[in-house]
């Protein structure tokens, strides 16, 4: 082991009970796309539980943050499903404006820390060598500036054009109602709408592709501690050739989740639905039996997604890292195991 406490890349990475041994196409050399996403589904079968134990924290927290937002939104909203008439004054809107904002920043935080986390123990399995919940939360930890920064610089760089627009369109709403005392020309929302919809077409099409450059930039920072800016560079660099490839790659492992999740739903829905109509068979009253079979129903889907979002961004971080360490081997010709020291 070096004075950093992972393994010494002269020695043979170790083979614990339950990691996943090298995959073959890793020793002979760069790993095709269904080599790579066979890779992603053995790490994930042989390290499920501590990835999925990495990632419970984020998923609880972003859980929690989905309720704060109903709860906030949920006054204002109640008119409409009522069919009754909003009443949003000036206060409401800046209020819950604030608090989206607030709980984004938040959800930035909390990702920027476990992204690190996932990714060390992912790219420490893909070398052969299992680490504990406590050390991979502990790389995060000991340069939590770092990362956060390097967070806040990602989400700049892809969210700037959106802010700019939306400054543009509001500033551009703002004074034509200066101009009309209050009111808002119709013809001017006949350009403002379409223009809105083709700048945030355009917006889509300049997150993927900058994305797409930066993916690799946490791998990068946890393995040869660069900075923020130097990560962002570097995974850049790393890229090169592979952006196609890590598209397709995380399109396809959304595809499977999102098929899992759905199939999970249909599994719950339908037992939800035979315990209500055995509780009508039994004549059971709603109250107070019909309400505890809801929350129950609720508490159980809770838990499903919860689950489900840490398995998701556990696959996701195994990604990243096998790519990050396959494109070293294809650009520098570094094995996997080198890089892990």
């Amino acid at each position: 082991m070096s004075e950093t406490g992972l393994p010494d890349p002269s020695q043979p990475p170790a083979q614990p009970d339950g990691t996943a041994p090298p995959a073959e196409a890793t020793l002979r050399g760069p790993m095709t796309f269904g080599q790579i996403l066979d890779r992603v589904l053995q790490l994930m079968r042989a390290n499920g539980a501590l990835f999925v134990g990495i990632g419970l924290a984020p998923a609880a927290a972003l859980i929690t943050y989905f309720g704060m937002m109903f709860a906030a939104f949920f006054p204002a909203l109640k008119p409409l499903l009522l069919h009754q008439t909003p009443n949003l004054s000036a206060t409401t809107i800046v209020s819950l404006g604030v608090a989206y904002f607030m709980g984004v920043v938040l959800m930035v935080l909390i990702f920027a820390l476990y992204e690190p986390a996932g990714i060390y123990a992912a790219l420490q399995a893909n070398s052969g060598t299992r680490v504990t919940l406590r050390e991979a939360w502990s790389v995060a930890w000991a340069k939590a500036g770092r990362y956060v920064w390097l967070s806040i610089l990602r989400a700049l760089i892809v969210m700037l054009p959106i802010l700019v627009f939306g400054a543009l369109i509001v500033g551009t709403v703002g004074l034509s109602m200066a101009h009309g005392q209050g009111g808002m020309d119709p013809s001017l929302i006949a350009v403002i709408l379409p223009l809105f919809m083709l700048l945030y077409l355009a917006w889509l099409v300049y997150t993927v592709l900058i994305m797409l450059r930066l993916v690799l930039a946490v791998p990068t920072s946890v393995t040869e501690d660069l900075s923020a800016w130097r990560s962002l560079r570097r995974s850049n660099q790393l890229t090169s050739g592979a952006k196609g490839r890590i598209f397709l790659l995380g399109l396809l492992i959304y595809a499977i989740a999102y098929a899992a999740f759905l199939v999970a739903e249909v599994v719950i829905f339908f037992l939800g639905a035979m315990a209500a109509l055995v509780g009508m068979l039994m004549h059971l009253a709603m109250s107070p039996w019909g309400y505890i079979g809801v929350g129950v129903a609720a508490t159980v889907f809770a838990c499903v997604y919860l689950v489900w979002i840490a398995v998701v961004a556990g696959a996701y971080c195994t990604l990243f890292a096998v790519v990050y360490q396959d494109q070293r081997l294809r650009l520098e010709g570094i094995a996997p195991a080198a890089q892990a020291s």
